[in-house]
Formats: C-alpha cells, sequence, structure tokens
C-alpha cells in the first residue's frame, strides 16, 4: 500500500515540478518582452533587432502557453497571481491583455496568449511572425522619429511575405493582404530616411490594428 502511494505521489511532483518551470518560463519570456519593448522605445535598439527578438519571444510564449493549457492552466489566475500587468504593463499591452491606458483585463483581446491549440509546429512559427510583426508595425508608426520609411517598408514586406505563405491564409484576395500591399506599394518609393507624417502614422496604425484583429479571428477558424 504504502509503495502504491509512493508511486503515485511521484509522478505528481514530477507534474507539479514541471508546471511550476512552465510558470517560469512564461513569466520570463513576458517580463523580457516587457523590457524588450522599453528598450525599443529608448530608442536603445533598431527596428530590425527589435522585431526579431519579438518573433522569438512571442513564438516561446506560444509555445509555452500551449503546454501549460493541456496541463489545465488558467491564464487569468495567473494574470492576477503574478500581477502581470502591474509589473509589466508594456508587455501587457502589446499582448492585449489589458485596455490601453487602463488596468482592466480583456482576454478576449489576448494575442498571443489566446492561441493554444496550434500545430504543427510550423503553424505556431508562422504565427509568431505574423504576430510579432504587426506588433512591430503598430509600435513603429507611433515612435515619432521610427516612422521611418526605412523602418516601416521592411516590416511590411515581411507581412505580406508571411500572409502569401501562410496556411489556410495565403489568397491574394485577402483583404488584409490587399490593404498591406497597397501601403506598401505607396510608400516604398519615397527617400528610406523619410518620416512619414503624423496623419498617415495614424491612419496606418488604425489600419494595422484592424489587420491585427482580423487575423487573430481567421487564426481561430483554420
Amino acid at each position: 500500500m504504502k509503495m502504491a502511494e509512493k508511486s503515485r505521489e511521484k509522478p505528481e511532483k514530477n507534474y507539479q515540478e514541471n508546471q511550476w518551470e512552465l510558470e517560469a518560463e512564461l513569466y520570463s519570456c513576458i517580463a523580457t518582452l516587457d523590457m524588450l519593448g522599453k528598450n525599443y522605445e529608448n530608442g536603445l535598439i533598431d527596428a530590425a533587432t527589435y522585431s526579431r527578438q519579438m518573433r522569438a519571444y512571442v513564438q516561446k510564449i506560444i509555445s509555452v502557453r500551449k503546454k501549460l493549457e493541456e496541463q489545465g492552466f488558467n491564464l487569468t489566475r495567473f494574470i492576477e497571481e503574478e500581477q502581470i500587468i502591474k509589473n509589466f504593463p508594456n508587455a501587457s499591452a502589446k499582448l492585449r491583455i489589458v485596455k490601453i491606458d487602463e488596468t482592466e483585463m480583456r482576454p478576449e483581446e489576448e494575442i498571443p496568449l489566446e492561441i493554444v491549440k496550434l500545430s504543427p509546429a510550423k503553424l505556431l512559427t508562422e504565427t509568431a511572425d505574423l504576430v510579432s510583426n504587426f506588433i512591430t508595425l503598430i509600435d513603429c508608426v507611433q515612435l515619432g522619429d521610427y516612422a521611418r520609411i526605412d523602418n516601416i517598408v521592411p516590416i511590411m514586406d515581411d507581412i505580406i511575405l508571411l500572409i502569401e505563405n501562410f496556411t489556410g491564409l495565403n489568397d491574394k484576395d485577402y483583404w488584409v493582404y490587399k490593404e498591406i500591399l497597397a501601403w506598401r506599394d505607396k510608400l516604398k518609393n519615397e527617400p528610406p530616411d523619410l518620416v512619414i507624417d503624423s496623419e498617415d502614422a495614424k491612419k496606418i496604425e488604425y489600419d494595422a490594428v484592424r489587420w491585427f484583429k482580423d487575423f487573430r479571428q481567421r487564426l481561430k477558424q483554420l
């Protein structure tokens, strides 16, 4: 009887330790994402580096969240207990788990933490790439001097290429694809060091949020 009890205790202990390790990894990724966003906003890293590192951490967040969900993970509890919104407001805003300039959670808009059932791994990678590029584009046009042609157009190029090859989205009649293509074609012949005017920056930001939301909704149906 005692041996049976011990045999049950060990798997339970291993299960708990594995969940704690995954939660610690998720916490660490969110913390790093927060610092990364601040460094970009303060001009400490360039847009290309920001996008590349953002992509890596978004992909890791999606992967870890997926593993945790398989163990019955509760994201809302995690956010509340670890005070994610208070401790990491920059990352929380980028992952859309708070309303901008507020402290209210909106789980229905979590990006990409809501994406937990993606497979195979290729789809996870494609999703992380698109999510990170959308976030980077929105950040870029919000940050004044960063809203330059040589920052914006390469991000749009990446998004266009990713949509062309994204499983289930590779349709050139997809309205998001057509709108991004139109913006890219409008901007690509401008001087590389040109900072776009505030009106165009606001329009791109508005459109990018729409593209982002539509991508999230379509992703749920794939």
